[in-house]
């Protein structure tokens, strides 16, 4: 089995679960004693509830920094050389380009006629390529290329009325 940042980071997540959980029943344990006055264990509460917090945040920010080079868009400059495309959302359909060119430089941009509609763009594998918002009023520029020929599929990722579920588009890429 090959080691990617998801496993990582589910792996990071099981041992981090694991010493909780080991507290919690060391707390518990602990608590079988005798009763103790509130102010005797209020200051000491106070400190362990900071020392708690310190440390998630702490595990947050490397968490963060961690997962910061697998982000998936690494740049978002767009080349001179690329060919802008305009996508234009409405209920309940989308107006794409019927063709796009293969691993070419290109830059989507996208629109909306009516109500806001999430545009996601899938691959002939049926995984997501590229997602962006269309906004009635507003162009949003989607830099990207394109690497897999054949048939792509753009769905609605917002619901925007009652024929949500129908509204999809397609276009080849060659």
């Amino acid at each position: 089995m090959r080691l990617t940042p998801e496993l990582t980071i589910f792996g990071i997540f099981l041992m981090l679960s694991a010493v909780a959980i080991c507290t919690l029943v060391a707390i518990a344990f602990a608590a079988h004693g005798p009763v103790v006055a509130q102010t005797a264990v209020q200051s000491p509460g106070y400190r362990l509830r900071r020392v708690w917090f310190r440390g998630l945040a702490i595990i947050a920010v490397v968490g963060f920094l961690l997962s910061l080079p697998a982000f998936p868009y690494h740049t978002r400059s767009q080349p001179a050389s690329s060919q802008h495309h305009p996508v234009t959302a409405l209920q309940f359909a989308f107006v794409v380009p019927p063709v796009l060119p293969l691993d070419t430089p290109i830059v989507l941009d996208v629109t909306a006629t009516d109500v806001n509609h999430g545009v996601g763009i899938y691959d002939p594998d049926g995984r997501i390529v590229a997602q962006v918002q269309a906004m009635p009023g507003y162009t949003n520029s989607l830099p990207l290329a394109l690497k897999k020929p054949g048939q792509y599929t753009v769905l609605c990722m917002e619901y925007c009325g009652i024929a949500h579920h129908l509204m999809r588009a397609t276009f080849e890429v060659r």
